[in-house]
């Protein structure tokens, strides 16, 4: 019993470090797709490191629904291929401890995995992603403040244009105002007033210009011709920008939302009598991830320890395309579940049924020292694939 305690520690102490160099890598490459928004918000929104890095912090919990499982497998894969090069797994066998000790702690790894997955699923990421957006829109107003300057064209708003010729430092007020709104592709419209007062609305993510005793000038892009009238009080609303405009303030997203309000949201689309497909996938994607660090745990373990009486250097690529096949499976549960073609409550579980009785299939021939079997894999693999893409072809051919 001491042995095989010790056996547990190793291996568990062994499965850390892989790991978290993993989580790390994974999430900085995941991060690198933000890079473009985080790089337009020190630009344009002159957002202070403190708010980026608050912002990152916000995108993290999207990012490790994705990378824990992947770090998982990549962990257990990693150690048990290292164990096996060193005939570390010869001698546990040797000893008499058995398989059994290495299944018992890499098992709990993976299902200690699986349970950190279902937390951030459930529970960090509509957090996140409600922050980040509440962030977004707060730096968008601040930043709309900021960049209304004296004597400067200002192009922050979406097909609008707006110059402010001298800005009251007390109250604020705005005088010999210039407007180009383009907004309209059969006309456009220059406004001119000589004073004017500004309104923010976060939740509308709106810029009220409320301008007076000012002239409108319409021009019809059609026949060219122009209509001029003159007004007292004349009101222009316009978004904070490209990036707001992105990011909506009032409703949540259904990837903002709690398991209770969508819950809340399913009931309401089908008393309304709309379809409620996308938010029953997207609670059945919280689940499916985080069993997604079990399933392919567990098909790690088995490519793993299959080096052991064959090439250590095919269970590594086998591992990679195992992977890669997954979340191959994922996106396409996503499109064949928004389509109709496959109900949304089991589009999304098609990965962690095609992963988990491989690896199930795998451990057991492990366990008896037998051989994977490449014929049966690659047949497997090709079946999946095919059914994946057959409403492709089917839809090509029509």
């Amino acid at each position: 019993m001491t042995s095989i305690t010790i056996i547990n520690r190793y291996i568990l102490k062994e499965l850390l470090q892989p790991f978290l160099l993993c989580l790390g890598f994974l999430s900085l490459v995941f991060l690198l797709t933000k890079i473009i928004d985080i790089t337009d918000l020190v630009v344009n929104y002159r957002a202070s490191l403190s708010t980026v890095l608050a912002m990152v912090g916000y995108t993290l919990p999207v990012m490790m629904q994705y990378t824990l499982p992947m770090s998982v497998m990549m962990a257990v894969l990693l150690t048990l291929l290292r164990m096996s090069a060193d005939r570390e797994i010869v001698a546990i066998k040797t000893g008499g401890a058995g398989l059994s000790a290495i299944f018992l702690p890499v098992g709990a790894f993976c299902v200690a995995g699986s349970l950190l997955t279902l937390c951030v699923t459930v529970y960090a990421v509509p957090w996140g992603n409600y922050s980040y957006k509440k962030m977004v829109v707060n730096i968008a107003s601040a930043g709309v403040d900021a960049s209304l300057k004296e004597g400067t064209f200002n192009t922050n708003f979406d097909g609008v244009m707006l110059y402010v010729e001298r800005i009251n430092p007390e109250d604020k007020s705005l005088h010999g105002v210039f407007i180009r709104d383009t907004r309209n592709p059969e006309s456009e419209v220059a406004i001119t007033a000589p004073r004017g007062v500004r309104f923010f609305s976060k939740t509308a993510e709106t810029l009220t210009l409320r301008l007076f005793d000012g002239e409108v000038n319409q021009v019809d892009l059609a026949d060219r011709s122009v209509n001029a009238i003159a007004f007292s009080t004349y009101d222009i609303r316009v978004n904070f920008g490209k990036l707001s405009s992105k990011k909506k303030l009032g409703n949540k997203a259904r990837d903002e939302m709690s398991l209770s309000e969508l819950s809340s949201y399913i009931a309401s689309e089908k008393k309304a009598g709309r379809s409620p497909d996308t938010a029953i996938m997207e609670i059945n994607e919280k689940f499916a991830l985080a069993l997604a660090a079990l399933t392919l745990g567990i098909l790690s373990i088995s490519l793993g320890l299959r080096s052991a009486f064959s090439r250590k250097s095919s269970g590594m690529g086998l591992g990679l395309v195992c992977f890669l096949l997954y979340y191959v499976m994922h996106a396409s549960g996503w499109s064949l579940g928004k389509s109709g073609v496959v109900p949304p409550e089991l589009a999304l579980w098609m990965g962690n049924v095609v992963m988990g009785s491989a690896g199930i299939v795998f451990l057991v021939r492990v366990a008896r020292e037998k051989t994977l079997g490449f014929d049966v894999l690659g047949g497997l693999i090709m079946s999946c694939v095919r059914w994946a893409l057959r409403p492709f072809r089917k839809g090509g051919r029509a």
